[in-house]
């Protein structure tokens, strides 16, 4: 086996799921060259892994994608593993110089492959057994269920600046992700600016307030409401450099998103919030919950998960208790105290 494609065009998670099967791959077959087909805006969280050879930034407007060919033209690949992809992917299989094409997702997922080109699970599973389940498929044992992330020497030492021009300690501070993508996925800002308050008066810990650029005024707001000699805003930085700072927190609380999993990759005592109904009163799928998106085979000191509403009760209609249940600020206090 000389080379092998991995095509994963989706969410930060669904990407980082893939690490664990990849470092597998790289275990079992050294010599093997790996390149990764990714969203470009996750190319920065392979860029320091030695399990890659190249990742190649995909699109899925078709014009991008003739542009993408020629990349892609130039080498045989032995496999091609799709380990989460969308239609869009369909235009480009059929160029790929492979004799062997693997996915885990539905032919209605996925038009133009074949049923024995989909790897069957036959029972619900974590997304990162699904990846374990494909390289198995090409003779390949499972090597842990561990993420990865590697940051090099230069974002450690960046994040640790940023750390001291703002005179906070390395590992004296709760990192809060303050982001979402969409309105549901949001723990309330009035919640982050008590829990906040909570953290700063009854512990001598500082605050980075995190997340995209698109949360800076969330963040802003936040910010006006506490003491910032101990707070600081991170939603401007880059995400490779927002891990580096995350790595070096004491504790990370977020949504279940993106920084999620980040934070159970770098093995940062992390409380992730799981929502439970959106802003139309559609409950969540259990298949999108904390058992098959969630943490998997972390240690109870790296993480704990809190589920239930983001919203307050006179937006539910729903008669199921734990639907009702809202995440509150004493139920993330409370995990706090746990970790410190």
């Amino acid at each position: 086996m000389k080379k092998i494609l991995i095509i994963s065009t989706t969410g930060m998670g669904d990407t980082l799921w893939g690490t664990p099967a990849i470092r597998a791959v790289k275990k079992k077959f050294p010599q093997v060259s790996i390149d990764l087909l990714i969203q470009p805006q996750w190319i920065a969280l392979f860029k320091e892994s030695k399990n890659i050879r190249n990742s190649i930034p995909y699109h899925p407007k078709w014009y991008r994608q003739i542009l993408l060919l020629p990349n892609l033209l130039k080498n045989n690949y032995d496999h091609v593993l799709i380990f989460h992809a969308n239609k869009d992917i369909r235009r480009i299989l059929p160029w790929l110089r492979t004799s062997s094409i693997l996915s885990h997702q539905n032919i209605t997922i996925l038009p133009g492959l074949s049923k024995n080109q989909i790897v069957s699970i036959d029972k619900p599973v974590h997304g990162i057994l699904r990846r374990i389940a494909m390289v198995e498929k090409i003779h390949v044992p499972s090597d842990g269920t561990h993420m990865d992330i590697c940051l090099n020497d230069d974002e450690i030492n960046e994040a640790k600046l940023f750390l001291k021009t703002h005179n906070i300690l390395s590992k004296g501070f709760i990192y809060l992700n303050i982001g979402g993508s969409v309105l549901y996925k949001r723990w309330p800002i009035n919640k982050f600016i008590l829990l906040s308050k909570t953290i700063l008066q009854k512990t001598s810990l500082s605050i980075v307030l995190g997340g995209g650029p698109e949360d800076k005024s969330r963040v802003d707001e936040i910010s006006k409401q506490l003491d910032r000699r101990r707070v600081a805003q991170a939603s401007h930085r880059s995400l490779i450099e927002n891990c580096a700072l995350i790595s070096q927190a004491q504790i990370l609380i977020t949504p279940d998103s993106g920084p999620m999993h980040i934070g159970y990759a770098l093995k940062v005592p992390t409380i992730s919030l799981f929502w439970s109904i959106n802003n139309e009163g559609i409950q969540r799928n259990v298949l999108n919950g904390p058992d098959y998106c969630g943490p998997l085979d972390i240690d109870k000191s790296l993480s704990s998960v809190i589920s239930g509403s983001f919203m307050e009760n006179e937006m539910i209609d729903s008669k199921d208790p734990m639907t009702l249940k809202i995440i509150s600020v004493e139920d993330v206090w409370n995990q706090i105290i746990g970790f410190l």
